[in-house]
This record gives C-alpha cells, structure tokens and sequence, in this order.
C-alpha cells in the first residue's frame, strides 16, 4: 500500500479516491484488513458528529460521507469473499 491504512480511508471518506476491484488488487490480504478496520473506525467517528438539525448542508455531507464508507466496505467485502 503506498499510503497508509488511514489516510487511504480518509481519502475515501471525503470522496478523493474510489475503491473498486482492479485498485484491491494491488493490496495484499493484510493491508485489506488493516483498510476495512480503518473505514469502520471513520464510520463510527462519523456517526458520532452531532449535527444541529436546522444545518441542512452538514447533514448532507455527513449522509454523503457515511454512504461513501459504507460503499467501499460493501467493495472491499465482495473482494475478500470472492478472493483473488
């Protein structure tokens, strides 16, 4: 991995970088865990943001970052259970 676990995850969080197979293929198995650790870590800090209820744009980009995580964990669980 050229960067590190958590700032890959923080790359994917705030929509800079987009995980899919052809990029899972260049981590090894570790990396991969060390990647979906780091995403579940990022989405329970971001559930845990308390955002006032008249501020209608910072709900959007929490709803926004979450659904990122969420996705790319989908991507990176569909990956290990399909294997290499």
């Amino acid at each position: 991995m050229a960067a590190p676990a958590w700032k890959t995850a923080a790359d994917v969080a705030e929509g800079y970088l987009t995980l899919n197979t052809v990029m899972l293929k260049k981590f090894e198995a570790h990396e991969l865990v060390a990647l979906q650790t780091e995403l579940e870590r990022a989405a329970r800090e971001t559930r845990g943001t308390v955002v006032p209820q008249d501020d209608a744009e910072a709900s959007q980009k929490k709803n926004r970052r979450l659904l990122r995580i969420s996705q790319s964990l989908t991507v990176i669980q569909a990956f290990r259970i399909r294997g290499r």
